[in-house]
């Protein structure tokens, strides 16, 4: 004789007798919420769980800011573009801002131009190479 299983779940800290489907269903959303909190802190950042893994988190903003050199770097090759793209005529100057600058799509662009996505592609296509000759 077979002896049938009893489930219970603790509800506001009382044991209840409930039904094998219901037994499985708490315990399967449970675990569902185990694993998302368990996601949660493999991506979480907060300055809370550095100190508790006794990280110190001002060394890690430290670490990760760049320094003087990066940002000089930076500077000069700003500089060099815009001298670059002061190279370039009117018209192509338009393309790389509404491209790059405003973040028009190459298809919304060449609506407005009246050409092909094509052409406005290929256009795009000889301007960066031409500005990468320039700049170095």
């Amino acid at each position: 004789m077979a002896e049938e299983r009893i489930y219970t779940i603790i509800v506001k800290q009382m044991r209840v007798e409930v039904s094998k489907d219901v037994y499985q269903a708490y315990h399967q959303a449970r675990e569902a919420e185990r694993y998302q909190k368990k996601v949660v802190q493999q991506r979480e950042m907060s300055l809370e769980r550095f100190q508790e893994e006794g990280v110190n988190a001002e060394f890690q903003a430290v670490r990760y800011a760049p320094g003087i050199e990066e940002e000089l770097i930076r500077a000069e090759d700003i500089r060099r573009l815009y001298a670059a793209l002061d190279q370039l005529s009117v018209e192509e100057r338009l393309l790389i801002d509404e491209l790059f600058f405003e973040g028009t799509s190459e298809g919304k662009l060449a609506v407005r131009l009246h050409i092909s996505q094509q052409a406005v592609s290929k256009r795009k296509k000889k301007l960066l190479k031409q500005l990468r000759e320039i700049i170095k």
